[in-house]
């Protein structure tokens, strides 16, 4: 687990970490945000414990996908609802939500579990669900010090 944590962090580091907020194009989302999120994580290898009869995750939403991943985002009172999605989908967190340091809460799913990297929180402003596609550590290690000196 303190191996895991820390390349979870990297993993974060670098999809938020490759642009700012304001520099990543985000996309409005239309319809069931959670049956894009499974559209997305099934996409890039996920293992889900079901598809079927999933709450579904309405209102308004934003997406903006690279390389490495999706980062979804939400209204911050949109995080029970979203969180109730995923453990329905995929089972209880390797790492249920916990507090930050900016008051808001994180929470993750290991891709040695259910196939993929997912983080789930929220912040003052937004909750979040950032979709990692699986990556060897080798590859994330290399690009922690580009994504450290881009979130500067």
């Amino acid at each position: 687990m303190h191996i895991l944590t820390p390349l979870i962090a990297a993993g974060l580091a670098l999809v938020c970490g490759c642009a700012r907020n304001n520099e990543m194009r985000f996309t409005k989302g239309t319809g069931d945000m959670g049956q894009f999120v499974m559209q997305q994580a099934l996409k890039r290898g996920a293992r889900p414990v079901t598809t079927n009869s999933l709450p579904t995750v309405g209102g308004e939403w934003r997406y903006s996908e690279d390389q490495f991943g999706v980062v979804l985002q939400l209204p911050r009172e949109r995080f029970s609802d979203v969180q109730a999605f995923l453990r329905q989908a995929f089972g209880p967190p390797a790492q249920e939500p916990t507090e930050t340091t900016d008051g808001g809460r994180l929470g993750w799913y290991a891709a040695k579990t259910i196939g993929v990297g997912l983080q789930f929180g929220y912040d003052r402003e937004r909750t979040q669900v950032i979709v990692l596609r699986p990556q060897p550590a080798s590859e994330i290690l290399k690009r922690i010090p580009e994504a450290l000196e881009k979130s500067k």
